[in-house]
């Protein structure tokens, strides 16, 4: 594995990365206990894994097994979510430092979920309060993630992506 797990000063448990990290790089496979319905929701002594759940374009919800579960968000991600045949990777934006946290973009996961969340992660462009959709997000920082979209979110919301960039055609 290319990363550990440590605490954070303000967020619990993080993924660092053990050895300098170079941009491009896949940095590990997202792996599942179990998927979410009606028929099999979070038991009582699940409840604590709400936050580490992976929602998936089609609807679908999985628990996320560990270590994975402890990549962290921030609004300046350093590291993002790439699926080929409905498997998630994570992979560098850019070269990640030894011991350096990995983070990614929650946000940039999602659309349509009726759940808000305070965010700490402390970037200097952090937008403090997320409501767990990409298209509540402004114009401008769905334009700058465009290229980190999973490929799979792109077809299943492609329509409202198109819209983004019909209104920003012309600015």
């Amino acid at each position: 594995m290319k990363f550990h797990v440590k605490n954070t000063s303000s967020k619990g448990l993080g993924i660092y990365a053990k050895e300098s990290i170079p941009s491009n790089s896949v940095i590990t496979e997202l792996k599942y206990i179990r998927e979410v319905t009606e028929e099999t929701p979070l038991s009582e002594d699940e409840k604590h894994l709400h936050d580490h759940q992976h929602y998936f374009p089609d609807g679908r919800i999985f628990i996320v097994d560990e270590p994975i579960c402890y990549f962290n968000h921030c609004c300046s991600p350093n590291a993002f979510v790439y699926s080929a045949n409905e498997k998630y990777f994570i992979l560098t934006k850019r070269d990640i430092k030894k011991e350096e946290e990995i983070t990614i973009d929650y946000e940039l996961l999602t659309t349509g979920y009726d759940v808000s969340w305070e965010c700490k992660c402390g970037a200097p462009n952090c937008r403090g309060l997320h409501k767990w959709d990409l298209f509540l997000l402004p114009d401008k920082v769905i334009l700058e993630s465009l290229s980190f979209l999973d490929p799979w979110f792109v077809q299943v919301h492609g329509k409202q992506i198109q819209e983004v960039l019909d209104r920003n055609l012309e600015k």
